[in-house]
């Protein structure tokens, strides 16, 4: 980990230098919890004959690559008031985490435009390594307790739709639900629901805490309207549930009926629902992709 340390201080020591006339585009994919990224590096001026100076190319080129992404990395939304950087900053996750996804990422090889004027690489990270590591409880907490639950229909996963924007409680305006890692589930009468304190740690070493797809998985024709996809992760008769409302510094929390919530609530299988991630949101394409721009 020391000799991890040290590459990686050696590392941004030369990104002034190397990232000269790049640029960085990309996004990320709420869908498959991934980053993709495309980094282009001008050839001019560097004075490198080719093939010779390809290898010092593509040193350059990984260089501009590591120093783009890091902080678009720590503007990933955890919850609706912290970003990852903010975790980093309170000792709540090691610095190091981010690094591994770095340099973790699979690469497409890079390419050298055929005017030998600029190198190009492709990148894709993944975050389901550094969702993991913000769960730190052992055994998953209790739900809030329902006075005399009513009978309630067993289902096979929970999908909640907040395709429109939404009232934002305590706001007097509306507004699209936005993904994060770890968004909490309030009902109407402001009482929380679930969050992540809530899932069974054992369950998330490779995946997410709720899965986020666009309304296509749910309108599909035929007998369960539901896409292969989605039928994946809450199967094919799940409980759905129209969100009323967003809630948050930003609005990445849905609200749903308290009448909702209670049927979620009174059944261990409906809870467990929960506890094993198969909850998924519909929202809209367009807050499905976050943007990364980033040049130097």
């Amino acid at each position: 980990m020391k000799q991890f340390k040290i590459t990686a201080a050696l590392l941004l020591c030369t990104l002034n230098i190397y990232a000269a006339d790049s640029s960085t585009t990309g996004y990320l994919d709420w869908v498959e919890m991934d980053i993709k990224a495309n980094v282009r590096l001008s050839l001019a001026g560097l004075g490198l004959a080719m093939p010779t100076g390809r290898k010092i190319a593509e040193e350059r080129l990984y260089s501009a690559y590591y120093a783009s992404i890091p902080p678009f990395i720590y503007s990933i939304p955890v919850d609706s008031s912290s970003v990852l950087g903010d975790f980093v900053e309170r000792g709540e996750l090691a610095p190091e985490t981010v690094d591994k996804l770095t340099f973790d990422a699979k690469i497409v090889p890079p390419f050298i435009s055929p005017d030998i004027q600029e190198i190009s690489a492709s990148y894709q990270i993944n975050l389901s390594e550094v969702s993991s590591a913000l769960i730190k409880h052992k055994n998953g907490a209790d739900f809030p307790y329902i006075v005399n639950p009513k009978p309630a229909a067993v289902w096979t996963g929970i999908v909640i739709i907040a395709i429109e924007p939404l009232p934002v409680h305590g706001r007097k305006n509306s507004a699209l639900l936005s993904p994060c890692l770890f968004p909490k589930i309030w009902d109407t009468e402001m009482r929380l629901v679930f969050d992540k304190k809530h899932t069974d740690p054992s369950i998330f070493l490779n995946s997410t805490m709720v899965n986020y797809m666009g309304s296509e998985h749910i309108f599909q024709r035929n007998a369960s309207g539901l896409s292969s996809d989605i039928q994946k992760i809450v199967g094919n008769k799940p409980l759905r549930i129209i969100a009323r409302g967003v809630f948050g510094i930003n609005p990445t929390d849905p609200v749903i009926d308290a009448e909702d919530a209670r049927e979620i609530l009174a059944t261990e299988a409906n809870r467990r629902l929960l506890r094993e991630g198969r909850v998924v949101i519909i929202t809209q394409e367009a807050v499905l992709k976050t943007e990364l721009r980033s040049s130097h």
